[in-house]
């Protein structure tokens, strides 16, 4: 049996010593609809099945061709599984490649051909998914069983002489995880993560949001993004806390987050706009929306965080109210983890995403560009060496390709200071449980506010630079827009037009929606144009595509 790299990587070091130090703590749950109440595997259970699956891993791996690197593409639902299986590949001194498990078949071809990933791995469910593709591409492929919702899982395969007694090296430079781009800009880059950027990024927010091994999570996101892996599933097996899996169902989670196990939470805006939906159609005064409200601000819910996109100003002001807890909004992305957030325990500014984390440096040029440095940074884009040069600075920041605004002009402090107690103020909670007053903040004048991606959230019209993002917050505030999304269409006349493209709840003419915009906003800012739809594109973390929404005109930004 091959000796595995424990100790030579801080995840699994500390997942072992967890499971030694107490065999009945828990450390990743499976719960549904159908099946509320959730089955759990401890550390020590979870140790020993890592144990087993890796030195299959491990097998398999020692049958590819010479230079072929050591990456394992697997297409596994959120489940004890999924973690297993993660945390194999690292045992077995792999990389890791998550794939969506929404993804059609030519994606999915795409991203085991780029990644050159000699073996791919499945569940039951996915596997009449991957196993053509794998087909097609002459890899191995192989199933991971049994069901998602079982305590342990099994792997079968390889060559057992084929390893003997080696003892498998791993290191910090080594690379550990390869997460794909949405592709907004061109086909989608692989994201190369070493296993020291990835544990910079873990103490990072460990640090910052005071994860504990006494947490527990409720997780309903996507496992090949950086949000759903590593801010909730790897931060919180890295500190010895629990982590339950449940696809996304509004009365389910809702149920969960009221059950006094749960004591932090992390979701995009859509997942809080569908709460609030549910309880809409419950009836605001029902008493089954009361029981629901007064559940969620029990003492155990400690944290609820929101981010991968944009946070609309009244959602997190409708959320206040039902819940008792502000929001804490960060910023981040795949090449950096996260970068900048809110302080925990302090006062959280609608519409920022606060001060740079752990480990992190950031800075802004005179054009508002974003840049970031620090260890959680990534090492590269896989086999794409020019895109890799152009995204660094020569002494070595990473060009975000985001905009925004440090700080502010007196009047636009005050405006946050004036938001801040309004949410807070909705929550109802005592005065001795709110955070510090705003004006007590020394540091709101350094505090960042997101204006949206270079390429489609910045509007060049008439001279002036716009938000889209911004001009989105005050929309969303208006009774008859129930989403939107604006753009820069392009103009003659302008250069770009302001436009919005809204999902309305009743009839809006441009005139009345100019009239109530100018009230709110400066003019240039104004829609000049507005177009109904009845769904906007987004993908499946909720953020919008506003490319779709250009490409539907047949034009181009």
């Amino acid at each position: 049996m091959a000796g595995l790299p424990w100790d030579a990587v801080p995840i699994l070091k500390r997942l072992r010593a967890r499971g030694q130090a107490d065999a009945t703590a828990h450390a990743v749950a499976f719960s549904s609809v159908l099946s509320p109440e959730p089955v759990r595997i401890t550390y020590k259970e979870l140790a020993d099945n890592v144990e087993e699956v890796a030195q299959v891993v491990l097998r398999l791996l020692a049958s590819r061709e010479d230079g072929v690197p050591k990456h394992v593409a697997f297409l596994v639902n959120p489940s004890i599984a999924y973690v297993v299986v993660e945390l194999a590949i690292w045992a077995a001194g792999g990389v890791a490649v998550p794939l969506s498990v929404h993804s059609p078949a030519p994606e999915l071809e795409y991203f085991c051909e780029d990644s050159q990933a000699p073996l791919l791995i499945t569940d039951e469910a996915m596997a009449k998914v991957l196993q053509p593709v794998a087909e097609k591409l002459s890899r191995t492929c192989v199933v991971v069983s049994p069901a998602a919702s079982s305590t342990k899982v099994a792997l079968s395969g390889g060559d057992a002489a084929a390893c003997g007694e080696e003892v498998v090296s791993m290191s910090l430079i080594d690379n550990a995880l390869i997460l794909y781009t949405s592709g907004t800009t061109g086909k989608p880059k692989g994201v190369v993560h070493t296993v020291a950027s990835l544990t910079a990024q873990m103490e990072s927010l460990s640090s910052a949001w005071q994860w504990t091994c006494e947490d527990y999570t409720l997780h309903v996101l996507p496992l090949h993004h950086i949000h759903g892996v590593q801010n909730i599933l790897n931060t919180a097996l890295f500190n010895g806390a629990t982590v339950e899996f449940t696809p996304f169902d509004s009365a389910h989670c809702l149920q969960r987050l009221t059950s006094s196990q749960v004591t932090c939470f992390h979701a995009v805006p859509t997942i809080y706009v569908k709460f609030t939906q549910y309880l809409e159609k419950l009836g605001m005064e029902s008493a089954a929306t009361a029981a629901v409200c007064a559940g969620l601000r029990n003492e155990k819910l400690r944290l609820m965080v929101c981010g991968s996109a944009a946070l609309p100003v009244p959602t997190m002001k409708s959320w206040a109210q039902i819940s008792g807890h502000v929001l804490l909004e960060r910023y981040g992305m795949t090449e950096i983890g996260m970068g900048l957030s809110n302080k925990y325990g302090r006062t959280l500014y609608p519409g920022c995403v606060g001060w740079p984390l752990p480990q992190q440096e950031v800075k802004v040029d005179e054009q508002g560009n974003i840049m970031v440095r620090g260890a959680p940074l990534f090492k590269e884009y896989w086999c794409k060496e020019e895109a890799t040069l152009e995204s660094f600075t020569e002494d070595g920041w990473f060009l975000t390709g985001d905009n925004c605004q440090v700080g502010g002009c007196a009047e636009e402090l005050q405006v946050y200071r004036d938001l801040a107690r309004e949410v807070e103020a909705g929550t109802g909670r005592p005065k001795a449980e709110t955070t510090a007053l705003p004006s007590e903040n020394p540091d709101l004048g350094t505090i960042h506010k997101i204006m949206g991606r270079t390429s489609v959230d910045i509007i060049k019209s008439g001279g002036y630079k716009i938000s889209a993002l911004e001009i989105e917050s005050v929309l969303l505030q208006h009774e008859k827009i129930i989403e939107c999304a604006v753009v820069g269409k392009p103009d003659e006349t302008w250069g770009e037009k302001v436009t919005a493209v809204c999902i309305l709840g009743g009839d809006l003419p441009i005139k009345e929606l100019r009239d109530w915009g100018k009230e709110r906003m400066a003019t240039y800012k104004v829609p000049q144009e507005l177009v109904v739809v009845t769904e906007l594109p987004r993908n499946q973390l909720g953020k919008l595509e506003k490319k779709k929404i250009l490409e539907s005109w047949k034009i181009s930004n």
